[in-house]
């Protein structure tokens, strides 16, 4: 945690400025800019943050605990303060949750925030009566690309790979880096048949693409399972299948596309 004394000292500055100045919107312009850089996550919670302008009203207004009578239009001015900073700290809660959620190699989603992405295309399509298909891509043979070139290059063939991946797919798909070599890609309203196009066109880009200085070759085996055909209890199920499916396609001699109902008995 940051000091946590400088952020109250610079809060009782700005709140006295603001109820004494008549409200003023270059005050809490200022404040926004110079109290957001000293939060940090522990700090920016509307608990502590209400805990801390308490203490310092009653600093700023110099109210004892016999209940001295203050002007309510002070109390107003400190109240909006208060409401203002607050929209600030979740705006910065919400940009921290999102860096927490994504992927710094590849800028992708990663693991993180796969249960939401995936609670939400479950819930839509519950709602919408429609499919959708979870797909799972794993690069084949990663490692010896690692252990022959080194993880730098292995690194830019995933982000060259990502890349390829994100546009092969429409606006409202999803891909998420899953770990290490693998992705999820999620596909909305979309049956087995034709995610099938869209599988496909990944899985030929890859093969023939030419990646990083050393123009490597690399191809991928891609798993894919479907809401409602394959009858999933939860969405966790589906990566179950998805990924079930992608290690067939592995058995079956990689880079190739296998479904989850074309393995299950």
């Amino acid at each position: 945690m940051k000091d946590l004394r400088l952020f109250i000292d610079e809060y009782k500055n700005y709140l006295s400025k603001f109820i004494l100045k008549g409200g003023q919107d270059d005050v809490l312009f200022e404040a926004y800019q110079n109290l957001i850089k000293l939060l940090d996550e522990s700090l920016a919670q509307a608990a502590n943050l209400l805990d801390i302008h308490n203490q310092v009203l009653k600093e700023v207004l110099n109210i004892r605990n016999d209940n001295d009578v203050v002007q309510w239009i002070y109390i107003e001015r400190a109240t909006e303060f208060l409401a203002q900073i607050l929209i600030a700290t979740d705006a910065l809660l919400l940009s921290l949750k999102e860096s927490v959620e994504k992927d710094p190699l590849t800028g992708l989603y990663n693991r993180l925030a796969i249960e939401k992405m995936l609670s939400k295309v479950w819930s839509t399509a519950q709602t919408t009566k429609t499919p959708f298909t979870l797909a799972m891509v794993d690069l084949d043979n990663f490692k010896s690309i690692n252990d022959s070139y080194g993880h730098i290059v292995g690194d830019e063939i995933l982000k060259e790979v990502s890349s390829i991946i994100k546009k092969s797919l429409r606006e409202e798909d999803v891909v998420m880096r899953y770990g290490g070599e693998e992705f999820v890609i999620l596909l909305p309203g979309t049956d087995g048949s034709s995610a099938l196009n869209p599988l496909e066109r990944i899985r030929r880009r890859i093969e023939n693409a030419e990646l990083s200085e050393f123009k490597l070759k690399i191809t991928v085996s891609i798993g894919g399972a479907v809401y409602p055909d394959d009858r999933p209890l939860e969405p966790d199920e589906l990566i179950k299948f998805a990924d079930a499916a992608m290690y067939e396609a592995k058995k079956e001699g990689k880079n190739r596309i296998v479904f989850y109902s074309q393995i299950k008995n």
